[in-house]
């Protein structure tokens, strides 16, 4: 059974990797259905809200605890102006533990360095106003920005932090001591810019494994059924097309295992070349896969399943005859239940493998 959704990507040959397509893209002047733009929650973005929510708790903590000590050692020095600084950001910071604990953890996170990168501007700017180099605070920009930015955009900002702070610093201290801060603070930039970089790709990576299916690079059945749940609260109308790859039990038992993922992964290629850019393929299960067409007329979804079913039919692989039968079925949209939609599509797939397989049939 073979499903594909628009707005996501199309499944490659093995050999191939599948990219990320615009939406809406085109692979050319056949007329496809459009593609649906579907919205996920990704599971690593969650875990990256979270972290960064938990981080900004404890720093919260952390950054209390500092000022009441700061702020009670310039009182008992006689240091005003630096006392009053921490008072207000002691002020600050309370601000935004009511902040985290109020807003969505998404949210108060993102906030919350927002605050402090704000705050590491002003305090540079302050320090100057009265006469007191501050360039010792600048070290927190750079790991409180990552959490902000993506990497080359975080690196632009610390270069621009960091030529700020020297010249500020440079009108209080003597120059040998503005570069001295300059190479501590340009290897703490590289370090951090590495780092970054790095978790990007790892991120990345992570995110194309727990999408895809291993063996042929299509997108996997937990991201099909994210896709339903994400047409079912939209509630707009879709079309089912489910494939199935015929007598793959019997490849599998007269040729052997490596020639059946080879049919699995050629059926795929197949299908992928008919798609446009924009639509997806699923690996649903063993030979199974399927589409999901968003604001599509059943004639429309019948054409493409055609002329699916003509691609995989069109060449051998080796000396075995590929053909694949589809189903077919309209979800009209709400409150009619997206379960029954499928079900009549997965029937429509099994009418076509008693009507002699290599069929399309309408549920």
């Amino acid at each position: 059974m073979l499903v594909v959704a628009a707005g996501k990507k199309v499944c490659a040959p093995l050999a191939d990797v599948c990219a990320i397509a615009p939406l809406g893209a085109s692979a050319g002047n056949r007329d496809h259905p459009a593609p649906m733009h579907i919205v996920r929650q990704e599971s690593f973005a969650i875990l990256r809200d979270t972290l960064r929510w938990r981080v900004a708790m404890v720093l919260c903590v952390l950054i209390l605890l500092l000022m009441a000590v700061l702020g009670a050692v310039n009182v008992h020095l006689g240091i005003r102006d630096n006392s009053w600084l921490a008072a207000v950001v002691f002020v600050i910071d309370l601000c935004c533990i009511g902040m985290l604990l109020w807003l969505p953890k998404r949210q108060a996170g993102y906030l919350f360095f927002v605050v402090i990168v704000a705050l590491l501007v002003m305090v540079v700017m302050y320090g100057w106003h009265h006469g007191r180099h501050m360039q010792h605070w600048a070290y927190v920009f750079p790991p409180a920005v990552i959490f902000l930015m993506p990497a080359r955009s975080a690196l632009v900002a610390m270069i621009a932090y960091g030529a700020y702070t020297s010249a500020i610093t440079a009108a209080l201290l003597p120059a040998i001591e503005v570069i001295r801060f300059a190479s501590g603070y340009g290897l703490l930039v590289c370090f951090m810019f590495t780092y970054a970089s790095l978790q990007e790709s790892a991120a990345s990576m992570l995110r194309f494994h727990s999408d895809h299916d291993a063996l042929t690079n299509c997108l996997n059945r937990r991201t099909f059924n994210e896709a339903l749940d994400e047409i079912e609260q939209s509630g707009v109308p879709a079309v089912f097309l489910l494939i199935d790859i015929d007598h793959f039990k019997s490849i599998n038992d007269t040729h052997g295992h490596l020639i059946g993922d080879r049919a699995i992964t050629e059926v795929a290629a197949r299908l992928g070349r008919e798609l446009d850019s924009g639509t997806p393929l699923y690996r649903y299960g063993g030979e199974e896969f399927s589409l999901l067409l968003k604001d599509v007329s059943l004639d429309r979804a019948q054409a493409l399943a055609e002329r699916l079913r003509r691609a995989v039919a069109d060449g051998p692989l080796a000396n075995l005859n590929l053909t694949v039968s589809i189903g077919v079925a309209v979800w009209p949209g709400k409150p009619a239940p997206l379960a029954e939609a499928l079900a009549r599509a997965d029937a429509a797939l099994y009418s076509a493998k008693r009507g002699g397989r290599n069929r399309v049939e309408v549920g």
